[in-house]
C-alpha cells in the first residue's frame, strides 16, 4: 500500500501545473493569474534541510516527531517537499550524509521506491505510510475535489443517515446531502446539525479537535491547549493517526468558561 501511494503521489503531482492553470479554482480574483491550491502544492516548498531544521527545533522543545507533524497537520505540504524530506531522512539515517540526488519528483520518487522494502523493516514505517497516504489524499482533494464525496459523522435531522459532503463548482456552493432522504444542508444548517449531534445525550465519544472547536465556537488552539494542560482527555486515532479529544470534557470546559465570562460581565456592570 505504501508503494502504491508513493507512485500515485508522483503521478498525481505531475498534474498540478495543469490544474493551477486551467482548474476550477485556477484564477485569482478572476484576473487570469494562475493560482489556487494546486499552485501551492506544485511549488517545491521547504527543502529537506528546512524541514529538518524546523522539526529539530520543535523536538528540542520536548515535542515528539508525531506531535510536531500533527500540530502542522492543516498546513499545505507540497508533495515534493514531503517526499524529499522522507528520502533525505532515510539516507541520513543509513549513511550520515545528505541526499545525493537532485530534489525532483522523478528522482526522489524512484529513490524511495527502491528504499521502501528496507524502510518497512523499521525506521518508524507507520509514520512514513501515513505521510504517503496523506499526500495522496491531499492531491486527490486538489485534483478531483469536484468528484469526491466525504461521509461525515453528522446524522440527518430527518432520517438519521450520515450526511455526505458534495463539492460544487465553487467552495461557496459546497454542501452536504443525505443519501437516504436527499435532504440538502448548506454550511449553516450543517453546523447546527453537527452541534445538535455533539450536544445529544448519546454524544459520549471522541471527536477531532477541529470538530470540537467548531461545535463550541472556539479556536482549535484553545482546544489543543486544553489537551496539553490535560484538562481534556485525548487519544490518537489508530486509523487516521489524528489526535481526537473526549467531547464531554470539551463541552464541560466550554460551559465553565462561559459561566466565568458571565460572572465577569455582571461584576463589571455592578462596578
Amino acid at each position: 500500500m505504501a508503494r502504491t501511494n508513493l507512485r500515485l503521489a508522483v503521478g498525481l503531482a505531475g498534474r498540478l501545473v495543469d490544474e493551477a492553470l486551467e482548474g476550477r479554482r485556477a484564477l485569482v480574483n478572476g484576473d487570469g493569474i494562475p493560482g489556487g491550491d494546486a499552485l501551492v502544492y506544485a511549488m517545491p516548498g521547504a527543502d529537506a534541510h528546512g524541514y529538518r531544521a524546523q522539526l529539530a527545533s520543535r523536538q528540542a522543545a520536548g515535542l515528539s516527531l508525531e506531535h510536531v507533524l500533527e500540530e502542522y497537520s492543516t498546513d499545505p505540504r507540497p508533495p515534493l517537499a514531503v517526499l524529499t524530506w522522507l528520502a533525505d531522512d532515510w539516507h541520513r539515517t543509513r549513511t550520515g550524509k545528505p541526499l545525493p540526488i537532485a530534489a525532483t519528483l522523478p528522482l526522489v520518487g524512484a529513490y524511495l521506491d527502491r528504499a521502501l522494502a528496507d524502510m518497512a523493516r523499521g525506521y518508524g514505517f507507520a509514520l512514513t505510510h501515513r505521510l504517503l497516504a496523506r499526500t495522496v489524499r491531499d492531491l486527490e482533494q486538489v485534483l478531483y475535489d469536484g468528484d469526491r464525496l466525504e461521509v461525515s459523522r453528522v446524522p440527518c435531522w430527518e432520517c438519521g443517515t450520515r450526511l455526505v459532503k458534495v463539492y460544487a463548482a465553487t467552495a461557496r456552493e459546497d454542501h452536504w446531502r443525505c443519501p437516504a432522504c436527499r435532504e440538502i444542508y448548506d454550511r449553516g444548517r450543517f453546523d447546527r446539525a453537527k452541534h445538535d449531534h455533539l450536544a445529544s445525550r448519546g454524544a459520549e465519544r471522541y471527536v477531532t479537535v477541529s470538530d470540537a472547536a467548531a461545535a463550541i465556537g472556539r479556536s482549535v488552539r484553545t482546544v489543543r491547549q486544553w489537551v496539553r494542560d490535560e484538562r481534556a482527555a485525548s487519544v490518537r486515532d489508530e486509523v487516521s493517526g489524528r489526535v481526537v479529544v473526549w467531547w464531554p470534557d470539551v463541552r464541560r470546559l466550554h460551559a465553565s468558561a462561559q459561566r466565568r465570562a458571565e460572572r465577569r460581565r455582571e461584576e463589571g456592570q455592578r462596578v
